[in-house]
């Protein structure tokens, strides 16, 4: 019993050290973290990676499935010769191996759980703030017929109804509002090529296309798009903000005492993320939610963050607080707001980044069954005019004033540009750890407010090639379909990377078409139909160049005529 008794002590130091292994390794691992990337973005992201991924979730139960495995090899092990078994001489080892084998059993099935249900706890997460909005809870349109099916009244949380699956969404009677939005200015890719074209003056300091946001009237200030001059390299800090409201730009920089000595695009001692990693380490951003504008002669950049929390057993992305980038002699200023209310910023404090996010997992509000097996849910446009910019349009509401993120939507995994709902969340406001509500709206079987954004642009490509001269055979296009009020829309016709019309046409043709002729500098020149050809008998100097465009059109389709056959004697 006396060799027994040391062969136990011995396996109490094993197991001892075996467990202890773990800890050992995290501390290893995020002490190197600390060590030779404390004070990095790098260094943050890799804080954050072993956060969601070794100390939380699956990794965790992982590393447990592994330590009761091998506590009970451990205890198994019969490392004194002449002995029959190390189970047969030490009841209690015997035991303790039953259970750690028991336990690691019941361990991995929790890993298998967690794996199995990782995407739909996600998807969990930002269920809860969100609602599915009908027109008729009692004749719902087909599009949610599998949200509807077994769905139950319910008073909870003021939801007239919640679906059947495990999911307990929300569903709730009423209808998008009929007033709409205010149109915008001009599009994304008018604002790049104004802003790129009027910025240059500064050698390592160019626009980020990634910070280009659109900005909606404020403060006396009318709407316009911005974007961040950001700087590079060792020593170029932030440019400043250029701001274009459709006809100018305007310029504010970070210099005299507005300068600082930081940029996103830095390096070292110039690198304005790893500050940021430094200061806020518990946050992060997207570098499209960036965005800037213009305080006088002020120049700000403003950071919608997210964090990460726990949530069942993985982490999830919730909002953060907002981060004001500003210069105060020579050095970078760094501010941390908790809570925004509406009209207290010009642009979105809700990142855009966290509401795709959102939106994305609305697929699951059916359920797992429907999500996959049937591909319930909704997802944008996948149309040509819409290229590069398909959701997540900033927007004033008409009758509220407020600044939402806009999607129409169209059927998932469906081949139809039918737009058939509308995702709509504040971006105005803001509290740190909690998400905005996000209301899927689902237009009714006749509402006319179902556009088909293909024939949408064919009837505008239609239009203009009637009435904007030689824009379609000059290689002229269409870009960014944004809904207005109804079924009217506008859009911008863009030629050689500058927009040169823009276009506001319903898909019902309720409203004439209007068409408005933008001049070099992006000023509007001419509004309307603009096909009356009445004035081609005047003065060339006196006319516009749209009028001039329509002249030459007129003019060279009479030719045409002439020409055929039919007239030729």
């Amino acid at each position: 019993m006396k060799g027994n008794g040391k062969m136990n002590k011995k396996k109490v130091g094993i197991l001892a050290g075996w467990w202890l292994w773990i800890p050992a390794i995290w501390l290893i691992l995020r002490g190197a973290v600390k060590l030779f990337f404390g004070g990095l973005k790098l260094g943050q992201t890799m804080d954050q990676w072993l956060l969601a991924n070794v100390l939380g979730g699956v990794g965790l139960y992982a590393l447990l499935a592994v330590g009761l495995l091998g506590s009970a090899v451990i205890l198994t092990d019969d490392d004194q010769p002449g002995y029959r078994s190390s189970l047969r001489q030490d009841n209690l080892s015997k035991i303790l191996a039953i259970f750690m084998i028991f336990a690691c059993i019941a361990t991995t099935f929790q890993v298998v759980k967690i794996v199995w249900d990782n995407d739909k706890d996600l998807a969990r997460y930002y269920n809860q703030a969100t609602t599915f909005i009908v027109p008729d809870t009692e004749d719902p349109p087909s599009a949610i017929q599998y949200l509807m099916k077994g769905a139950e009244e319910s008073g909870r949380n003021g939801c007239d109804m919640l679906d059947a699956s495990d999911m307990h969404t929300c569903i709730v009677e009423g209808e998008l509002n009929p007033e709409g939005w205010e149109p915008r200015v001009g599009s994304l890719d008018g604002a790049i090529f104004a802003i790129k074209r009027t910025s240059g003056d500064q050698q390592r300091i160019s626009l980020d296309e990634d910070m280009v946001t659109y900005l909606n009237e404020w403060n006396g200030n009318s709407a316009r798009w911005s974007g961040v001059l950001d700087g590079s390299g060792k020593e170029q800090p932030l440019g400043g903000v250029s701001e274009w409201d459709g006809s100018n730009t305007t310029n504010c920089k970070f210099e005299g005492r507005y300068a600082l000595d930081r940029a996103f695009g830095g390096e070292r001692g110039n690198s304005l993320p790893n500050l940021l990693a430094e200061r806020f380490p518990t946050v992060r951003y997207e570098q499209s939610d960036v965005w800037g504008y213009c305080n006088g002669d002020e120049p700000i950049v403003v950071i919608p963050t997210t964090k990460q929390i726990r949530f069942k057993d993985r982490t999830v992305d919730t909002a953060g607080g907002l981060i004001i980038v500003q210069g105060q002699g020579g050095q970078v200023k760094l501010t941390y707001i908790r809570e925004v209310k509406p009209s207290e910023y010009p642009g979105p404090v809700y990142a855009m980044s966290l509401v795709e996010r959102q939106r994305e997992m609305s697929k699951w509000a059916a359920g797992r069954k429907n999500e996959d097996r049937r591909s319930f849910g909704f997802e944008p446009a996948t149309s040509e005019a819409q290229e590069d910019n398909t959701s997540e349009y900033l927007l004033k509401n008409s009758v509220t004033g407020r600044l939402e993120w806009v999607t129409p939507l169209t059927l998932r995994s469906s081949t139809s540009e039918l737009f058939i709902a509308y995702a709509i969340s504040p971006a105005d406001s803001l509290s740190d750890g909690n998400l905005n509500p996000l209301s899927l709206y689902i237009l009714g079987e006749d509402d006319h407010r179902r556009v088909n954004i293909d024939n949408l642009e064919a009837d505008a490509l239609d239009y203009l090639a009637k009435n904007a001269g030689t824009f379609i055979s000059n290689g002229g296009k269409l870009v960014e379909f944004t809904p207005v009020d109804g079924d009217v829309w506008r859009a911008f016709g863009e030629l050689k990377g500058r927009v040169v019309y823009r276009l506001e046409i319903s898909a019902g043709g309720r409203i004439t078409p209007q068409l408005v002729s933008v001049g070099a500098t992006g000023s509007p020149t001419q509004t309307g139909e603009s096909s009356d050809t009445g004035l081609c008998g005047q003065d060339p100097k006196s006319l516009t160049p749209n009028q001039l465009v329509i002249c030459i059109q007129a003019l060279a389709d009479e030719l045409g005529q002439r020409q055929q056959p039919s007239s030729i004697e």
